[in-house]
């Protein structure tokens, strides 16, 4: 049986986004993250209780790129105004779990990120 894709959303420094689509091999979100973000996945606090944002924990030390379109996503979202740098990932979120986003996520975030370009 084949599995279902895992998708998410990637917000590059440069403001441009790509949606993503991977099958997970042994389930492993962390992995992904990890690879997605560029470094040690960190958790964004935004007021959406079925997404999760993540960044890499190490971004700032690292002298990343500031983010400004992830800046102001996530002040959208409910997260206030953050100084976010590098590659943002948005997953969906059941409990503690980083999930797949739905695709009336996907289209909720991309009309979210029209209004922050």
């Amino acid at each position: 049986m084949a599995r279902e894709p895992f998708m998410y959303i990637v917000v590059a420094e440069d403001g441009t986004s790509h949606e993503h689509h991977t099958r997970l091999r042994d389930g492993d979100v962390a992995s992904l993250l990890r690879r997605a973000v560029g470094g040690v996945p960190a958790s964004i606090p935004i007021g959406v209780p079925d997404l999760y944002l993540w960044g890499d924990e190490d971004g700032h030390p690292k002298a990343l790129r500031p983010n400004p379109v992830a800046r102001l996503l996530v002040a959208r979202l409910g997260g206030g105004d953050l100084p976010l740098v590098g590659r943002v990932v948005l997953t969906g979120r059941r409990g503690a779990a980083a999930v797949s986003l739905t695709t009336t996520q996907i289209d909720a975030v991309l009309a979210a990120l029209a209004h922050c370009r």
